[in-house]
């Protein structure tokens, strides 16, 4: 007889939604996967592939009164692999139907094709951001990431902006790029919760991560003045409570946001200051930007940096010229 405490915590938080604190390996801590009891027995988001996390999950829905056999949907936030990392292994023991948004399709299916031009497009971009050549092995290391916390898995279900979530009638899809291309939020508005994954989090805020377009003829998704539209659409929203991809349940939304947009001017601000004495390119800027950390998390970093040239460069407050394939930046 297996008479082991269950090690994960468990917080029941309406009568039909359970929140579940499942670890990862990851600098951001524990990730909150959410059980939702509806019309089919609904998972929102797995965590990583990881045996830690599948034992916090198996336990964790032990201790919320159901087995993971009999989980029938899940819904993805997003395509992060602290997210979505096990949603194969969930899948095969349960049969569970898979409901994401379109843009998450590449990443959960590891598509090979994709993923070449996933690491491409990030080689060049490094590049031109001028990343000395000894740190561009931070693409293959990246990928690797991926493939050692996720596994190839597939979506069933496309899910759109504004419709309703199948068996879960009462829930709103909402599109909130940013963060990724394939985020999503879940509104109820019968009691005002939001299921926001990584859109919106209380204690920090979230990285506007560069992606590569999913249409490989464009150019590269703007993805902080994404982020910054997506947080004003919640705002103008009667939101109750925040049911964050990490951390606490979030209360005062507006507030939170109104904080986060003026964060961006403030570090935009600074970014004009390390221009005022001449010209940098966005590896140069991160460095300074973030001189503790830019070396151990340059995705992270060099994604926060290059957003807020974006914001800058689409005010026309700063320019860029490129030199023997690497982006300057000046006043």
């Amino acid at each position: 007889m297996n008479t082991r405490e269950p090690r994960v915590k468990v917080t029941p938080v309406t009568p039909d939604i359970s929140c579940l604190e499942i670890p990862t390996p990851f600098n951001v801590g524990a990730v909150n996967v959410y059980l939702v009891k509806g019309e089919k027995l609904t998972l929102v988001d797995v965590g990583p592939k990881t045996e830690e996390a599948w034992q916090a999950l198996t336990d964790g829905l032990q201790v919320a009164g159901v087995r993971v056999e009999e989980i029938e949907q899940i819904v993805l936030t997003h395509h992060h692999v602290d997210h979505c990392g096990q949603l194969e292994r969930v899948r095969q023991l349960s049969g569970a139907v898979t409901l994401a948004h379109p843009l998450a399709a590449p990443y959960v299916e590891l598509d090979d094709d994709f993923m070449k031009f996933h690491d491409q497009f990030f080689l060049e971009m490094y590049q031109k951001s001028g990343v000395p050549r000894d740190m561009l092995v931070i693409v293959a290391k990246f990928h690797k990431l991926m493939k050692t916390f996720s596994e190839p898995s597939r979506i069933d279900v496309l899910l759109r902006h504004g419709q309703r979530v199948p068996n879960l009638d009462e829930w709103q899809v909402l599109y909130t790029p940013g963060h990724s291309q394939s985020h999503l939020s879940l509104y109820r508005e019968r009691d005002r919760t939001m299921i926001g994954g990584d859109h919106i989090i209380g204690h920090i805020s979230s990285n506007a991560f560069i992606e590569p377009p999913r249409d490989r003829s464009c150019a590269r998704p703007l993805t902080l003045v994404q982020y910054r539209t997506a947080l004003q659409m919640c705002a103008d929203m009667e939101i109750e409570r925040v049911l964050s991809g990490h951390g606490e349940i979030v209360f005062n939304h507006r507030e939170l946001i109104l904080t986060r947009l003026q964060k961006n001017w403030s570090r935009t601000d600074t970014l004009r200051r390390l221009l005022a004495d001449g010209e940098k390119t966005a590896y140069e800027l991160t460095a300074l930007l973030f001189p503790a950390l830019y070396e151990k998390e340059l995705p992270l970093t060099l994604s926060e940096t290059i957003g807020h040239i974006d914001l800058l460069t689409i005010l026309h407050q700063i320019e860029g010229t490129e030199k023997a394939g690497v982006m300057y930046y000046r006043l």
